[in-house]
């Protein structure tokens, strides 16, 4: 893995140093991964109920079972789930950042689904989309969103952050709550328990 790679390189702060990295490039480097990997899992998600409204099948032969038809074609699933007749994928998105609309979502059209996997790390999703919004944007309201997260995950004294204290510094912190007693045991950082996450549910969804 890319952020794997460079994390295990020699930090480099003076350029009299020959060999390494400078921290601020490997924050920047953790951080464009993180929005990777985000985007990564909302295609996922979107692509996922599109075929599944259409009928498909993974390749160990399971399908949700639909409450009201198929779509004929994957473009007549993207109308049915946006419920816009006029829904052109090359314009508009699905609503897949967020985990309420894809489990209400999925419930109106399924018998049973596999998104329901995604309600119990509702707040984990949520927190993982503020952690994105604010290494993309820089409003306040994504601040005060990714503040909350910070805060939520590490609890510092008085519920202050330390000065620094940006997306890339908290994907780097190892786990302390919040994820599984697993994960916290064996050190991983926010990033990796991240990324365990995600596949993790990815294989409840195409199972």
């Amino acid at each position: 893995m890319l952020v794997s790679a460079i994390q295990a390189l020699p930090r480099k702060v003076s350029t009299s140093t020959e060999v390494g990295i400078h921290p601020k490039h490997v924050v920047q480097i953790v951080e464009l991964a993180f929005m990777g990997i985000i985007a990564a899992w909302e295609e996922f998600l979107e692509r996922t109920l599109v075929r599944y409204v259409a009928g498909a099948r993974t390749d160990r032969g399971y399908s949700p079972t639909h409450k009201h038809g198929r779509a004929n074609i994957l473009q007549h699933g993207y109308k049915i789930l946006s419920r816009d007749v006029n829904y052109d994928p090359k314009k508009h998105y699905l609503k897949v950042s967020d985990p309420k609309w894809v489990t209400t979502i999925a419930s109106f059209y399924f018998r049973s689904h596999p998104y329901v996997s995604l309600e119990s790390k509702a707040g984990l999703l949520k927190k993982a989309n503020s952690i994105r919004n604010r290494i993309a944007h820089d409003s306040e309201k994504c601040k005060s969103d990714f503040r909350k997260a910070a805060v939520f995950f590490l609890e510092p004294p008085g519920g202050v952050l330390k000065q620094g204290s940006g997306p890339g510094a908290l994907l780097q912190e190892k786990v302390q709550r919040h994820f599984s007693e697993q994960t916290i045991h064996v050190g991983r950082t926010h990033f990796q328990a991240y990324v365990e996450l995600y596949e993790t549910l990815a294989k409840k969804i195409v199972p």
